[in-house]
């Protein structure tokens, strides 16, 4: 793949992977996790996710698009490898995965928080590429601000006169 997916919003190292792959292998073994889009976005919704790992080689990529958004949502740290085959054998099953979401990373504790660790920087630091995009679209413009209208002294209404209830009439 030439270009980066629609859903990646930033450039993930390849040692930063490697560790990736290796927590999901050890919380696979010792603690819990979840494989594939539907589990890992239950779980990332339901707030029990510690850590979310996304494959970018998916197709269609709209498969995991919306699993970065929900993320950071719920303020759930993520990151991004580069197969769902390899992310498939760490999570200890026989193919492959598009996300594991890591539940209980059990032995693989200081591992991930290593993984979040160096995630956090880079998304702080920013990729080149996201710095280099204007913030607008080219050939939209923003609306022009209208002048502050001179407002006119309004007359007050005149009050009509209320009607006075007629007396009330006996009934006989």
């Amino acid at each position: 793949m030439s270009s980066k997916p629609i859903f990646v919003r930033f450039d993930v190292p390849p040692e930063v992977m490697e560790r990736a792959y290796e927590c999901v292998k050890l919380a696979a073994e010792g603690g819990n996790i979840r494989k594939g889009a539907n589990e890992s976005t239950k779980a990332v919704e339901r707030g029990m996710a510690k850590l979310l790992v996304i494959a970018m080689d998916v197709d269609p990529p709209e498969i995991v698009a919306h699993l970065p958004l929900l993320a950071d949502d719920k303020k759930i740290p993520y990151v991004y490898v580069d197969s769902k085959s390899k992310l498939g054998k760490s999570a200890g099953i026989d193919v492959s995965t598009s996300a594991v979401a890591v539940v209980d990373p059990g032995k693989g504790k200081p591992l991930m928080e290593e993984v979040i660790s160096r995630v956090s920087a880079i998304r702080l630091k920013g990729t080149p590429e996201a710095e280099a995009k204007p913030k607008e679209a080219p050939g939209k413009e923003k609306p022009k601000e209208e002048a502050p209208k001179e407002e006119k002294p309004k007359e007050k209404p005149k009050k009509k006169a209320a009607k006075k209830p007629e007396a009330e009439k006996p009934s006989e």
